[in-house]
């Protein structure tokens, strides 16, 4: 879901509010994925019997490339949240939260602004 059509169903608060608790469970998948790179590390044993060295390598790689994509997706969200609520007040009446999307631009990335109207007061506004 856009980030137009996600503020155009649930409104601007709610967006916002599960666009943090997202991004912190990508955050708590990095923190997850980081205790098996640990335990890993503590556990390797090139010497092992059978499979195990190589069972231990691949859940080592696999937890780094899945710990980095999720680091990676937390920032995302998250400074595209932070950025959306940092120009979500009204700067004629004042009013934070209370507007309605009335155009986004969207080519093959998502958006990159958002044409909004107050809702209190009308004022148009860009949201970057």
């Amino acid at each position: 879901m856009s980030r137009a059509e996600g503020i155009r169903r649930l409104g601007f608060k709610r967006w916002y509010e599960r666009q943090l608790i997202e991004s912190h469970l990508y955050f708590v998948t990095w923190f997850l994925c980081l205790i098996l790179i640990c335990a890993c590390i503590e556990g390797m044993s090139l010497r092992g019997p059978g499979w195990e060295p190589a069972l231990l390598l691949a859940l080592l790689f696999g937890g780094g490339a899945v710990g980095l994509a999720s680091l990676r997706r937390y920032s995302a969200i998250l400074q595209r949240a932070e950025q959306s609520r940092g120009q979500s007040t009204c700067s004629q009446c004042g009013t934070y939260a209370r507007f309605q999307v009335l155009d986004a631009l969207a080519d093959e990335q998502p958006e990159t602004w958002l044409r909004v109207r107050c809702g209190k007061c009308g004022h148009e506004w860009i949201i970057d």
